[in-house]
Parts: C-alpha cells; structure tokens; sequence
C-alpha cells in the first residue's frame, strides 16, 4: 500500500506539487499521465526520495508505504530504495557485463555468497523475461544488447534486490514498438508480486497496463480511479479534454 496526503512539492519557490491525496494498492499498476511539466515525474520520484538528490526542494505532508512516513527522520533512504526500485526513461546499463548488472545491488549490499548471487542473478533475469536470451552471453558486454533489452535488464537490476515497489519512468519511450510491447506484458506479469507505479504520456500504453490512472495538470492531481472509467467515462471536463487530445 503506499499513500499520499495532502503531499506539497517545492523546487525552491515554485510550489511543482498541490496538495496530493492518494492510494496505491499493493499488486497493481498506476499509471500517472499528463502534460510535460504537470508534476507526475516529480511525484514519482517523491516515492523513493530521489527528489531528495536535488538542491533547494521541499515537502510537506506526508508519503506511507505500509503505514509508514518514508520522509521522517528514522527512514534510512539506502533501505527505502532496495525497498522501492526504478527504472528510468532511457536504458542505462552500467558500464559492465550483463551479468554483473544484475549483481551489482547485492554486491553493495554485501551479499557475497557466489551460488546465491548466481541463483539471484538468473532469477531475476527471467522475472525481466530476459534470460533465454542472454543465458549464453552473461559474460558479455551489455551494450551489446538491443535497446529493449537493455531496459529489461535495468528491470532486472532493480528486481535483484527483491523489491516491494517497482516505480517506472516513461520505461518504453525510448524503444521500438516490438521492445515497448514486451516491456508491457512483462508489467502485466510483474504485477504478481510487485506494486508498480509508471509515468507515461503515452495513453494507450497506459489503457493496455494500469490498473488505476491519475492524470495530473499544472501540480494538481485532478481526477484519479480505475482506468476503464477514466478512458471512458471520466468525471472531470479537463480529463476528457486531455484525452480526447483537445489539449496537451
């Protein structure tokens, strides 16, 4: 379960987020759609405090995942963020072989134990629907892979550290309409066992996947419900302006 109340989100003076109120349920994709520059990114990005990374930002309110306030002082944001992974908007493979990708996080995290990391490795390259096509060139280079395979091995990177949340950023934005269909049925599959949280403008891709929908504007999160109802009978006249493509 994660949870948003009245979450306020500055970058310096500008108030970016306004008062964002919702509820994400566990095992389940939302989707979060909208104009460049209306705050889903940035809200987004609020769920594993990576907007702490930036100078000069502030938030009030309070963010919960499983009943808990990830932004007080207890919080260790390393333990958040093996909890709350990412994926973002262009493939970005370290500089490394592909199975070293994925071991990458349980290597920080002190994990040593060289069948378990080879176990974890190989699991998680399946959970990406990736290892049949790389179980022969683990060793290699992972910019030897496509684009789309490239992305979904950053799926399995994060799915490496057994998440609970899995937050994407325009996850297929950047790939062909062959690698963008396979990252949305891997979603469909991942949703299993992870709770996933992607920012699309596409709004097609994000009828076909998600589960619930907020389409956010100008900071403002203006209508959030199940998907079916907000493609097809959305109650605000701004919904239904920007998805029948009036504006946006």
């Amino acid at each position: 379960m994660i949870e948003a109340k009245n979450v306020n989100f500055y970058y310096g003076n500008f108030h970016a987020l306004k008062n964002i109120s919702m509820q994400m349920e566990a095992n389940t994709v939302t989707a979060f759609i909208g104009p460049s520059g209306c705050g889903k990114s940035t809200f987004l990005r609020i769920l594993n405090r990576m907007n702490d990374l930036i100078d000069d930002t502030h938030l009030a309110g309070e963010c919960l995942i499983d009943g808990q306030n990830i932004y007080d002082k207890s919080v260790q944001v390393d333990e958040l963020r093996k909890k709350v992974g990412m994926v973002f908007q262009k493939p970005n493979p370290f500089p490394k072989s592909i199975f070293e990708n994925v071991a990458y996080g349980l290597r920080v995290n002190s994990m040593g134990d060289k069948s378990f990391i080879a176990g974890r490795v190989e699991e998680s390259l399946r959970g990406a629907a990736l290892w049949e096509e790389v179980k022969d060139k683990l060793k290699k280079s992972a910019f030897e892979l496509s684009g789309g395979q490239q992305q979904r091995l950053c799926i399995a990177r994060a799915l490496a550290i057994s998440p609970s949340i899995l937050l994407m950023d325009e996850p297929a934005s950047a790939l062909d309409p062959i690698s963008t269909s396979k990252i949305e049925e891997l979603m469909y599959a991942l949703k299993q066992k992870y709770t996933i949280v992607i920012v699309t403008h596409n709004m097609q891709q994000a009828a076909r996947v998600s589960d619930k929908t907020g389409f956010f504007m100008l900071g403002e999160l203006v209508e959030y419900c199940d998907t079916k109802k907000m493609f097809l009978n959305p109650d605000k006249a701004q919904t239904q302006n920007y998805i029948t493509g009036k504006f946006g």
